[in-house]
């Protein structure tokens, strides 16, 4: 390989492939079948993958949290509620104390670096940044996209398994779809603008009851927890 995976993408693509292995094997697709299909989808993405394959650390969850806090911590605020512009290192008020809090995986200078270069925080003067939005969007192809990507559809494939198979440990999860298939081409700019207001809303109330519910001690963290969130996303794909 030209260059060695993180154990944690690692992971989220394991997870990947084990859930599609399941849903073809529950599907009906016998294991004889997989190698042979496996092959062919290996050959098609080497075709089409232009991937940056140049390795960075961090975290597109690390970050995300990280602004999120930004917003809300007051410690980080102004009397009039926006954020408040701050050195990047130092104690609290910084964006080095403000990572520690979030206790992420990837360490202070890893997801320090990761804002500096994506661009999620802005120097503003005087050695002091300011968050460049309230969510981690990043605009560029990289490896944290293909950690975010993995992550994402790892879940969803978990909950759309859990979902159908016959084991009930918990109450279904939610995994709805609302779709059209003849959208006039001419609202794509409507639907863009109210599905991001929209989603917004949604996902800052289901944060916000997150966050309320997040366990405070690391005994808690290390026992007794669980990753949960909600992925939301709008696609604009041609008809068929």
């Amino acid at each position: 390989m030209i260059r060695q995976l993180s154990k944690r993408l690692e992971l989220d693509y394991s997870n990947i492939l084990l859930a599609i292995f399941e849903l073809m094997l529950t599907g009906g697709v016998r294991t004889r079948e997989l190698l042979p299909i496996c092959m062919r989808a290996v050959k098609r993405a080497e075709l089409q993958s232009r991937a940056n394959r140049k390795n960075r650390d961090g975290g597109l969850i690390a970050a995300a949290l990280v602004l999120d806090a930004w917003h809300r911590d007051r410690r980080y605020l102004t009397t009039q509620g926006t954020p408040k512009p701050v050195p990047l290192r130092g104690p609290a008020p910084s964006v080095e104390a403000l990572i520690r809090v979030q206790k992420v995986e990837q360490g202070v200078t890893a997801v320090s670096k990761s804002l500096k270069t994506f661009r999620l925080i802005a120097a503003c003067g005087k050695g002091l940044y300011k968050p460049a939005s309230d969510v981690a969007v990043i605009a560029t192809k990289d490896p944290l996209i293909a950690q975010h990507a993995a992550r994402a559809l790892s879940a969803l494939l978990d909950t759309v398994g859990k979902n159908v198979s016959g084991r009930r440990k918990l109450p279904r999860l939610i995994e709805r779809v609302a779709e059209v298939p003849d959208l006039p081409r001419k609202d794509i700019p409507a639907f863009q603008a109210f599905t991001q207001a929209q989603g917004r809303a949604f996902l800052r109330t289901v944060n916000d009851w997150l966050e309320s519910r997040r366990a405070r001690s690391a005994k808690r963290r290390l026992h007794g927890t669980v990753r949960a969130g909600v992925h939301a996303y709008a696609y604009v794909r041609p008809s068929r």
